[in-house]
C-alpha cells in the first residue's frame, strides 16, 4: 500500500514540475491525464482492499479523502495550464495585431506623399466638373425661358389625358375587386371586410 502512495506522489510531483515549466501544453495535459488514471487505479485497489479489513468505512473514508485531494490538485494544475495557454494566446493575438498595425502605418506613410498630391489634383478636377455642370444647367434654363414657352413640363392636354387614364385604372381595379368578392362568395370562402372607422 505504501508503495502505491509513493508512486502516486512521485507522479504528481512530476506533473506539477512539468506544468510549471515551459512544456508543450499537450504533453502537460497528457501527463495530467496519465497521472489521474494511475492514481485512480491505485486508489480503486486500496478501496477494494478496504473491504477485507475490519474497519471498512474508516478505510474507505480515508481513501475517498485522498482521492478528493488528488483530483482537486489535478484540477488546479489543469486550471493553471489553461490560464497559461490563455495568456500565451492573448500575447500572440496582441503581437499579431501590433504587426498588422505597423504594416498599415507603413503603408499609409508610403502612400501618404502620393495621396496628398493626388488628392489636391482630384479636388481641382472635381471643382472644374462642377463648374462646367452648373454652367451647362444655367444655359439650358436660359434657353427654355428665351423660347417664350411655358416652363411646365406637361401641357393641359397631357394632364387631362393622364387624369383620364388614372380614372380608368381605378375603375378597372374596382371591377376586379368586385369580381373577386363575388367568386369568394360563390365558393363560400368570402369574409366581409372590416368596416372603416369614421
Amino acid at each position: 500500500m505504501m508503495w502505491l502512495r509513493v508512486t502516486a506522489l512521485a507522479l504528481l510531483l512530476a506533473v506539477v514540475s512539468r506544468a510549471w515549466g515551459q512544456v508543450d501544453p499537450g504533453e502537460a495535459r497528457a501527463s495530467i491525464d496519465a497521472t489521474r488514471q494511475q492514481a485512480t487505479i491505485a486508489l480503486d485497489a486500496e478501496d477494494a482492499a478496504c473491504l477485507s479489513k475490519f474497519a471498512v468505512t474508516d478505510c474507505q473514508s480515508k481513501v475517498g479523502t485522498r482521492r478528493r485531494l488528488m483530483l482537486a490538485d489535478l484540477k488546479r494544475q489543469e486550471g493553471a495550464l489553461k490560464a497559461a495557454e490563455r495568456r500565451q494566446k492573448g500575447l500572440e493575438q496582441l503581437q499579431q495585431s501590433e504587426g498588422r498595425a505597423a504594416e498599415n502605418a507603413q503603408r499609409q506613410r508610403v502612400g501618404q506623399g502620393h495621396t496628398e498630391h493626388t488628392t489636391e489634383q482630384e479636388r481641382q478636377n472635381n471643382l472644374d466638373v462642377k463648374r462646367f455642370s452648373h454652367q451647362d444647367q444655367a444655359k439650358a434654363a436660359s434657353n427654355k425661358t428665351k423660347g417664350g414657352g411655358s416652363t411646365s413640363a406637361l401641357d393641359a392636354a397631357t394632364v387631362e389625358k393622364n387624369r383620364t387614364a388614372y380614372q380608368d385604372k381605378v375603375k378597372e381595379l374596382e371591377k376586379r375587386r368586385l369580381e373577386r368578392d363575388k367568386r369568394l362568395q360563390d365558393s363560400g370562402k368570402w369574409v366581409p371586410p372590416i368596416p372603416v372607422s369614421p
